[in-house]
């Protein structure tokens, strides 16, 4: 835009300044179309050689996920493990809090020694 309008100043003596504003409307075109062709480019070919590396290394990749899926898989299972281990020990605790607070018998005094 602001070269368009730096070459619309050369003929702006014979255009009443109107070719300023036409200049800077053009460069601005220009620079738009310019601009998207470059960067279309750019982006097919960064594009397409990402696509060529991950399908190279696809085996790897694949080698990858799957290490990645067992051990998420074992972590699971790990963590499975532990937490029923923790309710059944929550549970036994909770059964002699249990009998503690309401006693093992019906309160005689031939229950307790």
């Amino acid at each position: 835009a602001t070269v368009g309008a730096a070459v619309g100043l050369l003929p702006a003596i014979f255009t009443f300044g109107l070719s300023i504003p036409i200049g800077a409307v053009i460069g601005g075109g220009a620079g738009l179309v310019t601009g998207a062709t470059a960067g279309s480019f750019v982006g097919a070919v960064g594009g397409g050689a990402a696509g060529y590396g991950a399908y190279a290394k696809r085996e790897q990749i694949s080698e990858a996920a799957g290490h990645t899926l067992a051990k998420v898989s074992d972590s699971a299972e790990f963590v499975k493990g532990r937490a029923s281990t923790s309710v059944d020990f929550v549970r036994e605790k909770a059964a002699v809090v249990r009998a503690r607070l309401l006693g093992g018998g019906t309160g005689s005094t031939e229950d307790r020694q």
